[in-house]
């Protein structure tokens, strides 16, 4: 779709729980210890990747996504919202709508092309596959001229179970 879109590089793909900016580093390890609380209380899981989308609307799209679902996309929506009140503590705003579990697959730079919207109902309802959640991962963001770059600083495992 041309230069009006930059695609996510797949080993960048991820589903972010809470966007924090700018956190102060004394802060990463008791944002780790609530992140490691949230995931010792699941298990691993399989989550649907179904329907692509944007955000906000169609009619100025920022954000392409696909969807999530499944025990996996249910996994998510337990965490993010356990996380919330401890985050808030911590001097963190809360959301202030629902989280919706989707994998950002692309930024839209521009005016997309018309042929966004026809790929958009042609797969509004598509499964693309599986995926397991298996873990929280704490990422530090960095923007770069060629677009982000992700540092995993802490992982936090999900106790042992199915997937």
């Amino acid at each position: 779709m041309g230069r009006a879109l930059k695609t996510v590089e797949p080993a960048d793909l991820h589903v972010t729980l809470k966007f924090f900016a700018e956190v102060e580093p004394n802060l990463i390890p008791k944002i780790t210890a609530i992140a490691a609380e949230a995931a010792s209380r699941q298990v691993r899981s399989q989550l649907i990747l179904t329907g692509l989308g944007v955000f906000p609307h169609a009619e100025r799209p920022s954000v392409v996504w696909v969807g999530l679902e499944g025990a996996g996309a249910e996994t998510m929506i337990a965490i993010a919202k356990e996380i919330e009140s401890p985050l808030e503590t911590l001097g963190f705003v809360p959301e202030d709508r629902p989280f919706t579990p989707h994998l950002t697959l692309a930024r839209v730079k521009a005016r997309p092309p018309e042929e966004l919207g026809e790929l958009l109902a042609r797969h509004a309802k598509t499964v693309f596959g599986t995926a397991s959640v298996e873990e929280i991962e704490l990422i530090h963001s960095q923007p770069t001229s060629e677009g982000f770059r992700y540092t995993v600083l802490e992982r936090c495992p999900f106790a042992e179970g199915a997937t």
